[in-house]
């Protein structure tokens, strides 16, 4: 088996760079979505998407997102991250000004995850079904922080497809995964074809 060769380009990644570049990544989805949500009156911020293939409200979206980001960021030292740990109907599902309050709160929390290392050990619980016992397991922090990355950015596209009806000035990257906009950015090579984003 031949070993891989490093490209001499590439930047030295330190565990600690990669929870940076992680971190505020999270913290860019988050100035993104204040944006949005600032945009919204109360009534477009709660209002039931009557669409088949849109569900719930966009405040309920980005509660759900800030739930998430919350469990990672806001838990205490050695505190297990419980993701599936939710508070449904507060204010910050209904009231697009406690929703900014709370991104802002939370923007300020990821921003400090920058300077831990990505190798940070974490213990994630969880539940596998509905009716069994929830399970341990380990992780690190690059690897949370990877996660929220990615949910985030899922139901930003969510709130996008249910924001556009009211008018709302979008980020032209709002709801799309650096993959897809890495791929967009990309000269196309003769003979490949488009494939889905």
């Amino acid at each position: 088996m031949q070993a891989t060769q490093t490209d001499p380009s590439a930047p030295d990644l330190s565990p600690s760079d990669s929870a940076s570049s992680l971190a505020l990544a999270v913290v860019e989805l988050l100035r993104e979505l204040v944006g949005v949500v600032s945009q919204l009156t109360p009534d477009q911020y709660a209002a039931r998407a009557d669409e088949s293939f849109f569900k719930g409200t966009i405040g309920g979206h980005v509660r759900h997102c800030l739930d998430h980001i919350r469990a990672l960021a806001d838990r205490l030292p050695n505190e297990a991250v419980e993701y599936d740990r939710r508070v449904r109907g507060t204010e910050i599902e209904s009231d697009p000004i406690a929703a900014r309050e709370e991104i802002r709160r939370l923007r300020r929390l990821v921003n400090e995850l920058a300077s831990v290392s990505a190798d940070a050990s974490i213990t994630v619980r969880l539940l596998p079904t509905r009716d069994g016992a929830p399970v341990e397991l380990r992780s690190t922090l690059g690897r949370e922080l990877a996660f929220v990355l990615s949910h985030t950015i899922h139901h930003n596209a969510t709130i996008k497809g249910m924001a556009v009806r009211f008018g709302v000035a979008l980020p032209g990257t709002f709801g799309y995964a650096p993959a897809t906009l890495a791929h967009q950015a990309a000269p196309m090579v003769k003979g490949s074809s488009a494939c889905a984003p």
